[in-house]
């Protein structure tokens, strides 16, 4: 028999591959596709402003789309940037674990205290085990962590801590469902509470002669070294904006036109308004920027002002059925009269309205 034959076969020790290629990129002619599917979007206008004609974003948004299982759009319209960043709308984050199975009940919300003292505990059920989890946060919280800069911290301050409870719920139990990214809020503090040096460091030329002994033995002649050039001035260089500022307007404008959807008064709106101000005040918004926030806020007041002229509308005149004008009316409806042909009832719209609930109220009684 051969010897060769009875050598045991050697085993395949090649290590597996690290990193599997997953969502769009991990099939050829799938990422093509994508590559389609994006520039479709970053050619809409329907996408927030940090994808339109910015195809790489789009690509990266589909596939954590892909991954979520979850319309691209809708990831696009709850996925803001923020210092290069990226970030959730917490509403979103809310909207998915909630449907997401990790909880068997709704994430719901406990208030304690106010002012200084509020604080407020997300609670939620986990589904495999029954057991209630919850994470607080309060204002003490808030101060200590630098959150307060943030202006809606004195604006909605329960609304924030709401949010936030329930973010860090989301996190802490269920991080998968948003694949660990964090919550607009989260973000935004984190970057206020440590603003970043852009200063670049000076560098000082020294003009001092290196210590030690000087040589010995006859002087040398130096070599002759040409005259030094006159120093040019610097170049100026033109400013480019801040992409971290333009990303942190973003998301403050985004988020006012998510927040003034909300309002029900006058003064919501300008609470709303409130947390814009310092931006546009500082000129860091742009002027599309600017007429969105007052196209949201004129929507808002228009929605607020129909709401309000539909209640009127709806509200009945509590109307004396002993007054001249009501009687006139039943009895104009009693003679089988079509019309008021009294001129100056029709003239006078309170006595007109007197004569028509009188009217009416024979008709409803006929």
């Amino acid at each position: 028999m051969n010897a060769r034959a009875q050598l045991p076969a050697v085993a395949d020790h090649r290590p597996p591959q690290i990193l599997a290629p997953v969502g769009i990129f991990a099939a050829p002619d799938k990422f093509e596709h994508a590559q389609r599917v994006a520039k479709v979007f970053a050619e809409s206008a329907l996408v927030p402003s940090h994808f339109q004609n910015k195809l790489a974003n789009c690509l990266i948004a589909l596939n954590i789309a892909d991954r979520m299982g979850e319309d691209p759009l809708t990831v696009m319209q709850n996925l803001a940037i923020v210092s290069g960043k990226p970030c959730w709308q917490t509403q979103y984050m809310i909207a998915r674990a909630n449907k997401s199975g990790v909880f068997s009940s709704r994430i719901t919300w406990r208030a304690e205290g106010q002012g200084g003292d509020l604080a407020v505990t997300a609670s939620a059920a986990l589904a495999d085990s029954g057991e209630v989890v919850s994470v607080a946060v309060s204002m003490a919280m808030a101060k200590a962590d630098g959150w307060l800069k943030n202006a809606k911290y004195q604006s909605m301050p329960e609304h924030m801590l709401r949010w936030r409870s329930a973010a860090m719920l989301i996190r802490l139990y269920a991080p998968e469902v948003m694949l660990g990214i964090q919550s607009t809020e989260e973000v935004e503090d984190a970057t206020q509470s440590a603003p970043r040096d852009v200063t670049p460091p000076r560098q000082v030329v020294s003009s001092a002669q290196p210590a030690g002994p000087r040589p010995s033995g006859p002087p040398r002649l130096a070599a002759s070294k040409p005259a030094p050039e006159a120093e040019k001035p610097a170049p100026v260089e033109t400013q480019q904006p801040d992409p971290a500022v333009e990303d942190d307007a973003e998301a403050v404008v985004t988020q006012f036109e998510n927040d003034v959807q909300l309002a029900r008064t006058e003064e919501d709106i300008a609470d709303c308004e409130a947390v814009v101000t310092p931006y546009a005040e500082s000129d860091r918004l742009c002027r599309a920027q600017r007429q969105r926030i007052e196209n949201a806020a004129e929507a808002a007041r228009e929605r607020i002002k129909a709401s309000t002229d539909l209640e009127q509308d709806e509200a009945e005149p509590d109307v004396d059925p002993n007054d001249a004008d009501f009687k006139k009316g039943a009895e104009a409806a009693r003679a089988g009269q079509k019309r008021c042909v009294i001129q100056a009832i029709r003239e006078d719209e309170t006595r007109f309205a007197k004569w028509k609930a009188g009217f009416d109220s024979v008709e409803a009684e006929g």
